[in-house]
């Protein structure tokens, strides 16, 4: 921990040019990456983006040609429209929110100490993420612009701006359904109050307005309540390279250990909730982040059907894990080198790489942060700052 201090206070790193000068790095390594084209792009990015251009741009959206929420696809068409290198689009506006993303978590750390050097820190170490860099950058994913929104969502619910938190949320939501893996955060943050029950009511209107356009068009309204059903029926795997219960469960039990893992990640969600929503539990700034940063990591631990991106969340909550509560590095390091495992293993290392070793220390880190959250309330002080 002497170390850590040390490192902490180091002169240089209270330069916003060192900083800065990161920032300028970041910005020039990515384009690095951006002339690779995986799976996912030439599958179904490329195809969808074909579509597009064959069928009238906008009209286009009048057919079931994808699987992703309209918000993703009319990006989309304004990349086919622009006429740009779609590969290189695609990939900069996903790197675009990267540092939207990147924005948020300094400003939640900037809550806790009034300082907004902490953006610049933010905006130079995100991005610079190898989860962030190879998703964005080298995958051609968009997990970055639903982490933004559920990130900024995070941050104005701490600011006590809970409308502008729901509009986040819902924002988050209809760009990806991972946005759930946060739902014990928020569900913990409705049970004591700080977010009330209407304004939860701003998610399905989001929703529907996100949709609309494509409704006008001539979808099926049927078709389009049902996306993220469909799409997480796409793949008939417990897990996908990601190190969680499921690995120790052959797929032959698909059905029955989906249909168990889900009601088990509820069950758990609601135990936990009520028992945190305790009178008597004092709720600090540094206990809400430690619980979201918790939550990004343990929903996937639970819920079957995981792919290798999603610990992104918990890489980027691991930030400000480290940077609000500045001890046990080992929590936000560990949980990159897991999910950074999960991203090797999504390559030709599949058959070489086993799963059990990035399970185990995702376990053991799992267990060691819950023992760090539960005993962080004895050291609360007696007034809750949060409420």
């Amino acid at each position: 921990m002497k170390l850590l201090h040390l490192v902490y206070n180091h002169p240089l790193l209270r330069k916003r040019n060192f900083w800065r000068m990161l920032i300028l790095m970041g910005l020039l390594l990515k384009p690095i990456l951006f002339p690779f084209k995986t799976g996912d792009y030439r599958n179904f990015l490329l195809p969808w983006i074909n579509f597009i251009e064959t069928h009238g741009y906008f009209s286009a959206l009048q057919f079931d040609f994808h699987n992703y929420m309209p918000p993703y696809i009319y990006l989309l068409v304004l990349i086919a429209k622009m006429g740009f290198n779609p590969l290189f689009s695609i990939k900069v506006a996903s790197v675009l929110f990267e540092y939207l993303l990147a924005f948020f978590i300094g400003k939640i750390i900037t809550l806790k100490y009034k300082n907004n050097l902490f953006v610049w820190i933010s905006l130079a170490i995100v991005p610079l993420l190898p989860t962030v860099m190879l998703n964005s950058s080298y995958l051609s994913q968009c997990d970055s612009i639903y982490a933004a929104f559920a990130v900024g969502s995070i941050y104005f619910l701490l600011k006590k701006q809970p409308w502008t938190a729901a509009l986040f949320l819902g924002l988050a939501f209809v760009f990806k359904l991972q946005t759930l893996l946060l739902l014990p955060f928020f569900f913990v943050m409705l049970l004591r109050k700080q977010i009330r029950f209407h304004h939860f009511l701003l998610l399905p209107a989001i929703y529907f307005l996100s949709i609309l356009p494509v409704f006008l068009l001539g979808r099926p309204l049927d078709e389009l309540l049902s996306i993220y059903i469909r799409q997480s029926n796409h793949y008939k795997y417990l897990t996908m390279n990601f190190p969680n219960l499921y690995i120790w469960i052959s797929n032959h039990y698909y059905e029955a250990a989906k249909l168990a893992g889900l009601c088990v990640t509820f069950l758990v969600t609601l135990v936990a909730g009520l028992l945190l929503s305790r009178k008597n539990l004092v709720f600090t700034f540094d206990q809400w982040i430690r619980l979201a940063f918790l939550s990004a990591v343990a929903t996937p631990f639970l819920l079957p059907g995981m792919h290798e991106r999603y610990m992104y969340m918990g890489d980027v909550l691991g930030i400000v894990y480290l940077m609000v509560i500045r001890r046990n590095f080992y929590f936000p390091a560990g949980i990159l080198l897991v999910s950074f495992y999960s991203y090797i293993r999504c390559s030709r290392f599949h058959d070489v790489l086993p799963q059990a070793p990035a399970f185990f220390l995702y376990l053991f880190l799992l267990a060691a942060m819950i023992w760090d959250f539960t005993g962080a309330f004895k050291k609360a002080p007696s007034e809750d700052v949060s409420e």
